[in-house]
């Protein structure tokens, strides 16, 4: 495989499932060269209550901002460049994270592309996200007992319960005012 990396600290973003599907989704981030990963996993039990009560059946990409800032707001770091899968509005979701990381330098110097832009970069038009495998394995195990979970790659869960959900929900809508 090219590596097209360029000396840079590359990580990738990626969701087992769309979050308007009928099934829990995964969602995990992957390093290159190191290949940590860290993700999570949402219910669509919490899915159904965040349509409900947010109304967010609408904007999942803010959903999807959300989660992402939640898994790499303490690995800043660690990461020169990141690589959002298109599963949801690239666009959009590239806003509200700015939105989510106003005022925090270090986010704002990194350079965010989505994967569609990675594939015309490299002209590689079967590149896959290297956090695709990862993401469907937080999906199927990172909701399971601590004892399930660890059977084969061991998994570094961050939980996302509903108010935290909310209050980055709210704090999205008041920037946006």
């Amino acid at each position: 495989m090219r590596d097209y990396t360029n000396g840079k600290r590359v990580m990738h973003i990626d969701t087992s499932h769309k979050l308007h599907e009928r099934n829990d989704t995964g969602i995990a981030y992957r390093m290159i060269k190191t290949r940590e990963h860290k993700g999570t996993a949402i219910s669509l039990k919490l899915k159904k209550e965040l349509e409900r009560k947010l109304d967010a059946g609408y904007d999942r990409a803010r959903i999807y901002a959300i989660v992402i800032y939640f898994l790499i707001k303490d690995s800043l770091d660690i990461f020169d460049e990141l690589i959002i899968c298109g599963d949801e509005d690239y666009t959009s979701t590239k806003e509200y994270l700015h939105l989510l990381f106003s005022g925090n330098k270090v986010f704002l110097d990194k350079d965010i592309k989505s994967l569609a832009e990675l594939r015309i970069e490299t002209g590689n038009k079967r590149l896959r996200s290297y956090a695709d495998d990862i993401a469907y394995s937080y999906m199927r195990r990172a909701l399971k007992s601590i004892v399930r979970r660890q059977k084969g790659t061991p998994l570094n869960v961050v939980r996302v319960t509903y108010d935290m959900f909310y209050d980055k929900w709210m704090e999205i809508e008041e920037k946006l005012k």
